[in-house]
């Protein structure tokens, strides 16, 4: 078992390889320290990885060096929860009753690839990826702006210089990333899709002989309907994850299917529902 102060070390070494810089104040968000056991903790790691990092005197922070190599093993899916929603992923020793996920198989994700992605999105740099796609591989600059969860695997939301917009991409696809100098030029404000709201109006399946427990596991309350709030880039991710029947008529298996779509009229023109959604035909 990992001591306090090896703990602190590999904490301090996760922080400048996915974000590239590292505080006291970042230390002392994980755990109940005081300022001196902090500065303790960089002083050892700095003995003992020399090169790893050097002092921004302007933003009083270490900065990963330019020979900056990971002094520990990290987690990629810690680093993304940490980036996309201020989660600590962490682990107590005792004895557990679950099963592990069997998403991540079909989500294998490379830390140095992930480092790339969430330092672009916090430092504001643009990436250089070599991306996968159904239809090709080939070279990307991106600008990404954010990172979400959706069809069970990671993903970024970015500006695509050679699309000339701004699409998703599923993490695991990038098979190459690194920093490029040019001008970060669009920003999340400029995404028009992802600012653009839109409410997804679900119910339990018509055809689905429990309808009652479906309105439960909703939370429903008596109501006809549930509505879910998200915006225009994700509404397709939204409808698929939760498995929700878009077909006019109500026409796909409703046990594989428990909601169906109720306000589809609203939504006949929103690109994500159209390109992701099973069944749905504008």
């Amino acid at each position: 078992m990992e001591s306090q102060q090896e703990k602190r070390l590999r904490l301090i070494d996760f922080y400048l390889l996915f974000l590239g810089r590292v505080s006291r104040a970042h230390l002392m968000m994980h755990g109940d320290i005081a300022v001196a056991t902090a500065s303790r903790a960089f002083n050892t790691y700095r003995e003992q990885f020399p090169s790893n990092t050097v002092f921004d005197v302007s933003k009083r922070t270490y900065v990963a060096s330019d020979s900056f190599k990971p002094a520990f093993e990290h987690e990629p899916e810690a680093a993304l929860k940490l980036v996309a929603w201020g989660q600590e992923l962490n682990t107590i020793p005792t004895k557990t009753y679950g099963v592990d996920s069997f998403a991540t198989v079909l989500d294998s994700l490379s830390p140095s690839i992930v480092a790339e992605v969430t330092r672009a999105i916090i430092n504001q740099h643009c990436i250089k990826v070599l991306y996968s796609s159904a239809s090709c591989t080939e070279e990307r600059v991106l600008t990404p702006h954010s990172l979400f969860k959706g069809l069970g695997a990671w993903h970024i939301r970015a500006w695509d210089s050679k699309r000339n917009g701004f699409r998703c991409f599923r993490i695991s696809r990038i098979l190459q990333a690194q920093k490029v100098d040019c001008l970060y030029s669009k920003t999340i404000e400029d995404d028009e899709l992802w600012n653009t709201l839109v409410v997804l109006s679900v119910a339990p399946h018509s055809k689905h002989e429990n309808r009652k427990d479906l309105a439960i596991d909703l939370g429903m309350d008596g109501q006809h309907i549930r509505n879910i709030t998200t915006n225009k880039a994700l509404a397709g991710y939204v409808l698929n994850d939760l498995h929700v029947d878009c077909t006019p008529d109500a026409s796909l298996p409703p046990h594989a299917f428990n909601l169906q779509l109720m306000n589809r009229h609203e939504l006949e023109n929103v690109e994500s529902i159209i390109a992701l959604v099973p069944g749905y035909k504008p």
